[in-house]
């Protein structure tokens, strides 16, 4: 059997291996294919499996659609799914702590200016910080259905890329300490995608052909700036500027535009054959510059507070970078400031957006990373404001 041959066949002859010490693992079922099928792996090596699934999002935003998370159907069928597979099932009242961690804090990095990953806060406050917690009041280990490996360094536990790197998750996971990982199950690391939603169909379980998650839980809709209006209040007005200073218009919040932005901004999106892109948002004085390419170009940032998934000292001079979720690593070196990173990339890198995480690796091996809080370029400085002014 190999990656190119039928989901359908390899699922058949796959064997789930048993587990050389069985052990009490309670498993995050969001009620999708993903923390499914990673239960019925659990529960087939030998483990006694229990199934919790958090309740997080408060009232959608927005009509609601498919493709979002966390939803009240999520939990029905994470419910429905504990029950297939004979599993017990609690269910955590998490909507004001989820609000206090990810919804708030979202909501004003935007209308500072900043562009913030709410699913980075949940993973690190919520799923792998309170839930992990949860399980080990039962003297238990966590499992979840990331696509990201579990590997050991000598005696220290560490996380990796995926196997399917097209869904390779360990991006979201940079701030996992690495004495939590000692206590987290992945069992999907090795699978791809189609294998996982093929070993659904031989089990029986009926979110085999359910859809993705792909919205923000409590954005469902996708418009992060009503959102935030409806959460926090309408954002101060100010200016929209070309790259020389010339006033194009006044808009209604900095909240509803984000570094690399080109389309939605009111203006022309070429000038003179050009496009235009959103390359600075300043919380402080409300003004959006638009300019071309060449100022999105970035090689050197700041991203704080450093969190480790490996000690410093593990760390190699040169390691690989991601400054988004769909970024490709680039080879740059670090420095220690503070409680910071000083990251100098080999190659500069198109788009940077401040409140996103700059995560490193040592080859497939997750090191850390931190928020990204200052970036170089033309626009530098103002970036440096808005990241201080939402400290």
């Amino acid at each position: 059997m190999n990656d190119a041959d039928p989901p359908e066949l390899r699922a058949a002859h796959f064997v789930v291996p048993r587990a050389p010490r069985p052990r009490r693992v309670v498993v995050a079922l969001s009620g999708g294919v993903d923390s499914t099928v990673a239960a019925w792996l659990l529960k087939e090596a030998g483990h006694e499996v229990i199934g919790v699934s958090l309740r997080l999002a408060p009232d959608a935003h927005g009509p609601a659609r498919a493709g979002r998370c966390c939803s009240v159907d999520d939990l029905g069928d994470a419910r429905r799914m504990a029950g297939a597979l004979g599993i017990p099932f609690h269910v955590v009242d998490a909507r004001d702590r989820f609000v206090e961690a990810v919804v708030a804090p979202f909501a004003e990095a935007y209308r500072q200016g900043l562009t913030p990953i709410p699913c980075l806060a949940c993973n690190h406050e919520i799923k792998l910080g309170d839930l992990l917690r949860t399980a080990r009041s039962l003297g238990a280990a966590l499992a979840t259905g990331h696509y990201a490996r579990k590997l050991w360094r000598g005696e220290r536990a560490a996380l990796a890329r995926a196997a399917d790197r097209a869904r390779d998750q360990s991006y979201w996971l940079y701030g996992t300490p690495a004495d939590d990982i000692a206590d987290l199950e992945l069992p999907l690391g090795e699978l791809d995608k189609p294998l996982v939603r093929a070993l659904a169909r031989r089990a029986g379980l009926p979110v085999a052909n359910k859809p993705d998650s792909q919205e923000i839980c409590f954005v469902p809709d996708g418009d992060h700036a009503r959102a935030v209006e409806e959460l926090r209040g309408a954002g101060a007005p100010g200016e929209l500027q070309d790259a020389q200073g010339v006033v194009l218009r006044r808009h209604d919040g900095v909240h509803r535009f984000t570094v690399g932005q080109r389309r939605g901004t009111g203006v022309s999106s070429a000038v003179a054959g050009e496009r235009r892109y959103v390359v600075d948002v300043d919380g402080q004085s409300g003004r959006v510059v638009l300019g071309d390419a060449r100022d999105l170009l970035v090689r050197r940032v700041r991203a704080a507070p450093l969190l480790l998934a490996q000690p410093i000292n593990a760390w190699p001079p040169t390691v690989r970078v991601q400054v988004r979720a769909r970024h490709a690593a680039q080879a740059a070196r670090w420095q220690l400031i503070d409680d910071a990173i000083a990251i100098e990339l080999e190659e500069p890198v198109r788009g940077v957006a401040l409140g996103q995480a700059a995560v490193c690796y040592d080859g497939d091996v997750l090191l850390g990373g931190g928020i990204l809080i200052e970036r170089d370029g033309p626009w530098a400085r103002s970036q440096r404001l808005a990241a201080r002014a939402a400290d």
